[in-house]
């Protein structure tokens, strides 16, 4: 990923005052969703690539931070200390875009050398392995089968119903909105809706519809082929990063894959 999704790096010119610290030098991290998917007035809208510094002991606070670990927070918090656009919040990024930023800045201060175990699911045999992070890309996807709009959302037609339906693809302030929805459900001991409340989160409008009552309803009696139907569009078009591993067991010569676990490791290799 180096290669393809970082430009040259910048070392900004200093001021007499900066001269006194350090300013450190920049990167530029290729965004899985090249900006497609944010709406206008967003500052990533249609940019292909956002500008970030590299990690000084600053960064190192947040991440051993006790409060922002407890909360979950600290992966977003490392996020808006880094980028050098500071309109840009953690919050509204698509999760495939916070991934790519997450790994440059790890290799921007620990290398591009991750180790990992991996437990063979045939023998059970503890597998270490080196994951090189430069050769972690963006993953391929298929988005000629949407429409697209200006408010970085996509418009299809249902297979079943017919109905022309305008969605978007979820951000980590969605995803936080559909866990506390759960959350309240479970507190009141109501039933879970998880695919309910996801489609909730996701659809804008229906039929040109925006009212939120109506595009409840219409969610509720979805028939099941629209709605595997939006799911695998959803799937086919969502940006995100190839984080996975394939490697043949030691012990047993079994395949191994599955997705890179983000351990403590991560950004502590050497403890």
């Amino acid at each position: 990923m180096r290669n393809d999704n970082l430009k040259k790096m910048q070392f900004p010119e200093q001021t007499p005052t900066q001269q006194a610290g350090y300013t450190p030098p920049t990167d530029f991290v290729l965004l899985p969703s090249k900006g497609r998917f944010y709406p206008e007035g967003h500052p990533l809208h249609n940019q292909e690539d956002v500008e970030i510094t590299f990690m000084t002991t600053k960064e190192e606070d947040i991440l051993i931070s006790p409060a922002y670990n407890k909360k979950g927070v600290v992966f977003d918090k490392l996020i808006e200390s880094i980028v050098v656009d500071k309109r840009i919040k953690a919050s509204t990024l698509l999760m495939g875009d916070k991934s790519a930023i997450i790994v440059n800045a790890r290799m921007n201060a620990y290398g591009e050398d991750y180790k990992i175990n991996v437990e063979c699911d045939g023998c059970y045999h503890s597998n270490e392995t080196v994951i090189d992070l430069s050769m972690v890309k963006p993953l391929e996807t298929n988005t000629e089968i949407v429409e697209f709009t200006e408010n970085g959302t996509f418009i299809v037609t249902l297979p079943k119903s017919q109905a022309v339906l305008e969605a978007k693809l979820l951000t980590t302030e969605d995803e936080k909105a559909i866990s506390k929805k759960a959350e309240q459900k479970s507190r009141h001991n109501l039933p879970e809706s998880p695919a309910t409340d996801r489609l909730r989160q996701m659809v804008v409008s229906i039929n040109g519809n925006t009212d939120l009552i109506a595009i409840g309803s219409f969610i509720s009696s979805l028939p099941i082929a629209d709605s595997r139907y939006i799911k695998k569009i959803h799937n086919e078009i969502t940006p995100d990063i190839d984080f996975t591993y394939s490697l043949t067991c030691e012990e047993c010569d079994k395949v191994c894959e599955g997705g890179v676990p983000i351990l403590g490791t991560f950004f502590w290799p050497d403890e």
